[in-house]
């Protein structure tokens, strides 16, 4: 090494210093007020939505609510209707032996005729449930009360028990009364009636045997239990509709 050849000493190194690494710790009352202002936010939105749904959920029961009264009140005019027909039936296949038996006159025979088509003819509760199947199959009827919901399945239940006799009774209808009738009586005139113009048949008597009068006597008789039956059906429904209309109009209206 050559010791001749100058050193040069610096005059000045430079020093580089890194960045300090190390932020300021946060005091933990700014972590509290953090975690409340998340929290807090967090929460609002969940209200917010519960409150959405609960708006949304009263705005579809008042819909459902207005549909139901609109069923229920078309219902409670049917069944009246029914009760005031099934009643006049009855009446009718009471009498129904004495016209049988009464003479031959044309006012007789259009009597015993009018007895007859009421015998044969049917008049049957097609109840308006679409709103109530509608509300059960979506889950809708969590809307309403308890009690409500409780009114809503016994009227339908007792609509369903009501239907199952109103088939009973036809069935007893087309498989024995009008074969029987059909034999006896002139169908055509039926037809006029009906249609509530002036007959235009003869007023026919015809087979009218003991055997076969006391058939269609029976067969009456059989008819007018069913109704009955029928009858207590009717005035359960229509109690149970007021009732609902009643529970809708004290809830939403």
């Amino acid at each position: 090494m050559d010791e001749s050849r100058p050193q040069i000493q610096p005059d000045h190194m430079e020093v580089h210093h890194h960045p300090d690494l190390h932020h300021r710790k946060k005091r933990w009352k700014e972590y509290l007020l953090e975690f409340l202002m998340i929290f807090l936010a967090v929460t609002l939105g969940f209200f917010a939505e519960s409150l959405r749904e609960h708006i949304s959920e009263k705005d579809r029961a008042e819909v459902f609510s207005k549909s139901l009264s609109e069923d229920f009140t078309a219902d409670s005019t049917t069944l009246h209707q029914l009760i005031v027909y099934t009643n006049a039936k009855i009446t009718s296949i009471d009498s129904l032996g004495f016209y049988i038996h009464s003479g031959r006159r044309r006012y007789n025979d259009s009597v015993l005729y009018n007895a007859v088509l009421l015998l044969i003819s049917t008049f049957q509760f097609d109840n308006i449930n679409g709103t109530y199947e509608q509300i059960k199959n979506s889950g809708s009827l969590r809307f309403f009360s308890q009690s409500l919901v409780n009114d809503l399945n016994r009227y339908d239940a007792t609509a369903l028990k009501l239907k199952l006799m109103e088939e009973w009774e036809n069935k007893f209808l087309f498989e024995k009364v009008i074969p029987l009738t059909s034999e006896m009586f002139n169908y055509k005139v039926f037809n006029d009636m009906r249609k509530g113009t002036s007959v235009q048949y003869e007023m026919y008597q015809r087979n009218m045997t003991e055997e076969n009068v006391n058939v269609l006597l029976n067969q009456a008789e059989t008819i007018k239990r069913l109704r009955e039956r029928q009858l207590v059906q009717h005035s359960s429904l229509l109690q149970r509709a007021e009732g609902i209309l009643a529970g809708l109009q004290k809830e939403y209206q």
